[in-house]
Formats: structure tokens, C-alpha cells, sequence
């Protein structure tokens, strides 16, 4: 059993050692990623702020040469009028225009009304896409775009705005047309280079307007955003901080400034927007977030790489040294539970020594005397004076051996809380009767003062006797067996506090015996706990009645108290507090010397020949008349087969063959005969504990007699039962 509690408990202090681990570990990689998060959210807020910045700056950039360029569409277009006048065809109008300005990666251009362009650099063309000029009617003075013939490698930007009124020109390509819209294209080379400064080779730009139509975009852009449109493409992506996709498109449509970090193809981007102040467009440009303060970027992973690791480190000597901490822990523990098992094996073995030695000579005793005074009598068969004396004395010594073999077996049910307190409607008066009733016994050959005294204005209550008795008559016997010839004892019962529910007694047991001494007091409990000096053998005590008696009354929920001094006497004072019975009950008190069977048809069943030999003559001195069986079915089949009104009372041993004494009770309740309910049974068997006295309750038997049989106790106990 130790070994087993020890395991679990080792099996315990594992488990809690890896739990300790695992939460150590969960701490440690919460800490790695709450800080990792920390760190990059700190890079990102130092980055959105330096990107605001620059985009700013951009904007600024842009939204100033985009408003030169407005200007010189506007210069282009009263030209163009003014000199298309004068020509004959649009080609003189051209060819008029260049010479007038000196034109250097710039172009101006003609749009009819069937999209074909003139440029100025003598080249014709078709735009692809008229949709946009005929469903965006208000925005056609706000277009940039490139056309397919100019140089691949360079980048324009195309203004292009309506004349407020058609001319009718004369082509020598195309024949007589209408032209709608003037048009200037200028490099950015200058302005990409402006731009690009802030972010060498990273950067993406575009132009988009409040519906996310990108009005100009570079090559490179449409890798990443297919389409002329920007809004999808915050849909499809996802966002590492910042705004959620439809707050970002909102803010997009607004023209709010914004700078926000997305994950597109698996790479990382920054998104930055700033709106033009003069126009209703928004420039934006999508950067790789490595090309971002790679320097800053460098360091925050090295500050996480290092923290992360620290914080393994860390957390690894934590766990060494809890680990640690728990094996010291767990050998001081085993240690210490080693030398504890040790001293308890120690002990139980020197209680075992003892327990065996005093038993040894607590049973020898009796028995000594038991045969020694059978010797004697065998001896004085015919001396009749002498043999009477030496039979009193071999049942002194029987009744000696049976207390004590009963204190053992209460000390062993009790350890193994197999006690159990079964309170019944009981009547102090007779309780307290009852025990000076056997007091009495004691000293009637002994020259004590025998005072009891009973105050008990609510009698009526429900106790568990047996136990109550027992603790009494234990501590009377005490004070009999302690105080010499020509002592007193008082035994004394008062009613001390009652309710409507409730009263408590304290019991009061005084003599003028020797006395103990305070150290012994703290150990009267104890089992097999006696006074030195000698008076073990003088006064023949067992040491074990005190010891139970102290926990009989702590299972009934009262207390023991105990005033003593060496040759002064003791007082024992027992309080106990009991359920009140209310009810009526019809006063059962028979005292032994009233106690009369005369007469009492008894059917005694009992499977041992000399048990079934002393019980009849023992009844049958009494004037019972008495019919036997020796089974229980036996005696099932003599009461079913005799007339109603046969027996006045059956008497059943429990342990028989062919059918028990609690099966012939069961079987004798249950034949349908009508005196089967109302004629008493009782059991008289040497099954005595608690479980066996409920066992017999519950076969329906009206009360439990112990073997060996106290005659007077059986026939008070018959008398009852008879008279009803």
C-alpha cells in the first residue's frame, strides 16, 4: 500500500515537472512571437511614417509637372486652332506648329472624331480604345495613357483635352475629317528619375483616379496589378498591416493619404497613396519591402534573432533549474518518506511486540484461571461448597475473556471504519438503569459506595444504546476495577441544554480511586495505554476500553472530558447531544427480576448440540416449554405445519445449514400465514457487529441476541417480546 501511494505520488510530481516544462516552453514561444509581432509592427509604424513622407514628396513632384503639362495642353489647343485656320490640310497645320516650336521629347497630336490621331513628329495612328473618350465624357480632359508607335523604351505622359468646338479639317491620307480633341505627350523621364531617387530600382509608380482606374501606369505595374483597375487587387491580397480591404478601398476613394504593408505572390509590399492637390487623381507606388530601410530591416531581425534566442536560452536554464529543483526536491522527499516508512515500520513492528505481548497475557490469564479452577473442581466434585466457589470464579474469568476478546474486535472494526452509529428510540431512565444494573453486579461482593443519580426531564430520545452502554459501563467498570474497598462512586446522568429538536446529557462518572497522573492523562487513549507502577497487573487492565470509548463518542458527535489527580480519585464527564423522540411509545421496561417466561411456547432453532443442550435448560428452568430444530428449514417447516397460535416465539441461529437463520426468518414472514407478520422472531448467534445486527433487522427479525447468551438479557428480552 505505502509503495503504491509512493508511486503515485513520484507518477504526480512527473506529471507536474512536465506541465512545469511545457508551460515554460508556451511561455517562451509566446514571448518569441508577442515580441516578433511587436518588433514588426514597430518597423512597420517607423516605415508608414517615413513613406507618408516620401510620398508626400512625390505627390508634390507630380501634381506640379502634371499642372505644367495642363498648362501647355491649353497653349497647344488656341494654337491649333489658330493654325489649322490658315492651313488647307492638318499636315500644313502640323508642319506649322513645329516650325513655330521647337519641340524636344515633347509631341503634340490631333485626335478625329473615328480615333485616328496626327502627331507632330509626322506619324499617323488609331486609338484601340474609344470606349473610354465616348462612357467618360467628363473625364477626357483628364486622360494620360501612351500610344503604341512612340518609343517602347521611354515612358510618356499624355494630356489630352476636348476643343469646345469640332474643326473640320482636310487630310491628304485620310480626306476630310473632324477634329475633336488636342493632345500633348512629354516624356517623365526627369520626373521617374525624381521619383526613383527616393527607392533605386524598386519602385512601381501609377496615376489612379476615384473609381481605381489607373490613368498611367509603368510596365512593370501590370506584373503585379492586372488590369486597369487597383480596387480588386486589395481583395485578392493580403494584408499584413494596416487597413481591411474595404477600408482601404474607401480610403482610396476619398484620396486619403495612406501607406499599408501587403503580401502579394508571397512577397511583401508597401502600398503607398497620396492625393494630387490640384487634379482628382491619386499618385501611388508599390515598393518591395526589402528595398524599405534595409538597414533598419537588418537590425530589427538581428534584435529578434537575438531576443528569440536569449529568450530560448532563458527559458533552457529555467527549466534546468526547475528540473533540478524538482529531483532535489523529489529525493528529499523519498528520503524523508524512507525514513518515515522506517520509523512506522519500526513502530508498527514495536506495536505488534507489544500488542502480542499483552494480548498474550491479557488471554492466558483467564484461561489459566478457567482451567485451573476446572482442575479444582473435577478434584472437590463432592465437596459442593468448594465446587460452587470454583465455578463463580470460572465464570468471572469467562466473562473477562469475552470483554476482551469483544474490546479487540471493536479496536479492529473501528480502524477499518467498519463502526457504523444506528440510533434507535431509546429511554435514558432505562439506559442508565441498565448500566447501574450491571455495575451493581460488580460490586456486590465489594465494600463501594454506589450513588446514581438521573435528571432527565425529556427522556425520550433516539441513541445508539449499544455503543452509549458500552462507553458507560466501560468507564464504571473503570472506576470499580480503580477504587479500593471502602471508596464511593457517583454515577450521575442531568439534562443540561434541550429544544425542540434536540437535548444534550452530560453523564458524570466520579470515584476516590488512585487517580492518574497528568502525563498519562494525555494518553489514556491510547491503545493498550496504562499507568505505570505495577497497576497493569494489580487492577487487570487491558488498556483498550478508554481507547474505545473515546472514539465510540466522537462517532456520536459528543466529547470526553477528564479531571484527575494521583490518589485523589477521577471524574470522567461525557456530553452528547441527542434527536429528541417526540412520540408516543408504550413504556417496554421490563427489569430482570420481573422478566418471567413461564409458560412461553419457544421454537428454538440451533445447529450445535451442546449450544441447543445449555439454551433448553437454560429455558426450560425457567418453566418455558421448548420444541427444537436443528436448520433453519426445519424449523420453517414445524412453524408452517403447526397450528396458528403454536409458538409464542422463534429463536434462530443465523449460521445453519440447508436454509440460514436470516433465509427461515424471510421464509417465515413471507408463508402467508396469518400469525407469520405478528409472532416475534429473534436471533441469538455469535454474529455480533453492526452489519450482523442490521442483517437480522432487515430479514425481519425483532431483536439480536449475542453469543456467549447473558440469561438474564435472553429472558428479559423473550419476556418482552411474549408479553406482546
Amino acid at each position: 500500500m505505502m509503495n503504491r501511494v509512493r508511486d503515485k505520488a513520484t507518477r504526480k510530481r512527473k506529471y507536474w515537472l512536465i506541465l512545469q516544462l511545457l508551460i515554460i516552453a508556451a511561455i517562451v514561444a509566446a514571448l518569441i512571437v508577442v515580441l516578433n509581432d511587436a518588433i514588426k509592427r514597430s518597423v512597420y509604424n517607423e516605415r508608414k511614417d517615413m513613406l507618408s513622407l516620401v510620398t508626400d514628396m512625390a505627390a508634390d513632384i507630380v501634381g506640379e509637372n502634371v499642372q505644367m503639362e495642363w498648362n501647355t495642353v491649353d497653349i497647344f489647343r488656341e494654337t491649333v486652332i489658330h493654325e489649322l485656320e490658315l492651313t488647307d490640310t492638318v499636315e500644313e497645320g502640323i508642319d506649322l506648329i513645329n516650325a513655330r516650336y521647337a519641340l524636344d521629347d515633347e509631341y503634340f497630336f490631333l485626335v478625329d472624331e473615328n480615333g485616328k490621331y496626327y502627331c507632330s513628329d509626322g506619324t499617323f495612328g488609331k486609338l484601340t480604345d474609344m470606349s473610354y473618350f465616348v462612357d467618360n465624357t467628363e473625364k477626357k480632359s483628364e486622360y494620360l495613357g501612351t500610344l503604341p508607335h512612340m518609343d517602347p523604351l521611354e515612358t510618356y505622359m499624355i494630356f489630352l483635352t476636348e476643343l469646345e468646338e469640332p474643326v473640320h479639317v482636310n487630310s491628304r491620307e485620310r480626306g476630310d475629317t473632324n477634329i475633336l480633341y488636342v493632345a500633348y505627350g512629354h516624356s517623365i523621364s526627369d520626373l521617374k528619375e525624381k521619383i526613383a531617387e527616393l527607392f533605386p530600382g524598386a519602385t512601381n509608380i501609377f496615376i489612379y483616379d476615384s473609381t481605381g482606374a489607373m490613368l498611367y501606369k509603368e510596365f512593370g505595374i501590370s506584373l503585379l496589378i492586372e488590369g486597369y483597375n487597383i480596387f480588386p487587387k486589395f481583395s485578392q491580397s493580403k494584408i499584413v498591416y494596416g487597413e481591411d480591404p474595404d477600408a482601404l478601398i474607401e480610403m482610396c476613394k476619398n484620396g486619403e493619404d495612406l501607406v499599408v504593408q501587403l503580401n502579394i505572390k508571397a512577397v511583401d509590399y508597401y502600398f503607398c497613396s497620396s492625393k494630387l492637390d490640384t487634379l482628382d487623381w491619386s499618385l501611388a507606388f508599390i515598393v518591395q519591402a526589402e528595398y524599405v530601410g534595409s538597414t533598419g530591416t537588418d537590425s530589427f531581425s538581428d534584435i529578434i534573432l537575438y531576443i528569440s534566442l536569449l529568450a530560448i536560452v532563458i527559458g533552457l536554464v529555467l527549466v534546468i533549474v526547475i528540473f533540478v529543483s524538482v529531483r532535489r526536491k523529489i529525493a528529499a522527499e523519498r528520503l524523508k518518506e524512507a525514513e518515515q516508512l522506517a520509523d512506522a515500520l519500526g513502530e508498527a513492528s514495536k506495536a505488534k511486540t507489544d500488542f502480542l505481548s499483552n494480548m498474550s497475557h491479557d488471554i492466558r490469564t483467564p484461561i489459566n484461571g478457567i482451567m485451573g479452577m476446572t482442575n479444582i473442581a473435577k478434584k472437590n466434585i463432592n465437596d459442593k461448597e468448594r465446587l460452587s466457589e470454583c465455578l463463580e470464579k470460572i465464570d468471572g474469568a469467562s466473562h473477562h475473556l469475552l470483554s476482551l476478546v469483544n474490546d479487540v474486535l471493536d479496536m479492529s472494526r473501528i480502524e477499518r471504519g467498519k463502526i457504523e452509529i444506528t440510533t434507535t428510540p431509546s429511554d435514558i431512565r432505562t439506559l442508565c438503569d441498565n448500566c447501574a444494573s450491571v455495575i451493581n453486579g460488580q460490586i456486590e461482593e465489594r465494600d463501594l459506595e454506589f450513588i446514581q443519580e438521573v435528571e432527565a426531564e425529556h427522556p425520550k430520545i433516539y441513541a445508539d444504546e449499544l455503543h452509549l452502554r458500552q462507553v458507560l459501563i466501560n468507564i464504571l467498570g473503570n472506576a470499580v476495577k480503580f477504587t479500593r474497598d471502602g471508596g464511593k462512586i457517583r454515577f450521575s446522568c442531568r439534562e443540561t441544554v434541550c429544544d425542540d429538536k434536540n437535548v444534550t446529557y452530560r453523564f458524570e462518572i466520579q470515584d476516590s480511586g488512585i487517580g492518574m497522573s497528568r502525563e498519562f492523562i494525555d494518553h489514556i487513549y491510547e491503545a493498550f495505554a496504562q499507568e505505570a507502577g505495577g497497576d497493569r497487573t494489580q487492577y487487570k487492565g487491558r488498556g483498550l476500553g478508554m481507547s474505545i470509548a473515546k472514539q465510540f463518542v466522537d462517532l456520536m458527535g459528543g466529547k470526553i472530558e477528564i479531571e484527575s489527580a494521583l490518589g485523589e480519585g477521577t471524574t470522567f464527564y461525557v456530553t452528547i447531544t441527542f434527536a429528541r423522540d417526540t412520540k408516543e411509545h408504550k413504556d417496554d421496561r421490563i427489569s430482570a427480576g420481573s422478566a418471567d417466561i413461564k409458560g412461553v411456547k419457544i421454537l428454538l432453532a440451533e445447529d450445535n448440540e451442546l449450544n441447543m443442550e445449555i439454551a433448553v435448560d437454560l429455558f426450560e428452568e425457567k418453566g418455558a416449554v421448548v420444541d427444537t430444530a436443528y436448520n433453519g428449514r426445519e424449523a420453517f417447516e414445524k412453524f408452517t405445519e403447526s397450528p396458528s397460535g403454536t409458538y409464542d416465539v422463534v429463536i434462530l441461529d443465523v449460521m445453519m445449514p440447508e436454509m440460514n437463520g436470516l433465509e427461515a426468518a424471510r421464509a417465515i414472514r413471507n408463508c402467508g400465514r396469518p400469525d407469520a407478520e405478528s409472532i416475534p422472531i429473534l436471533a441469538m448467534t455469535a454474529n455480533a457487529f453492526e452489519d450482523d445486527i442490521r442483517a437480522t433487522r432487515e430479514a425481519g427479525m425483532n431483536a439480536h441476541l449475542s453469543k456467549p447468551i447473558q440469561i438474564d438479557e435472553v429472558i428479559k428480552t423473550i419476556a418482552l417480546y411474549a408479553s406482546k
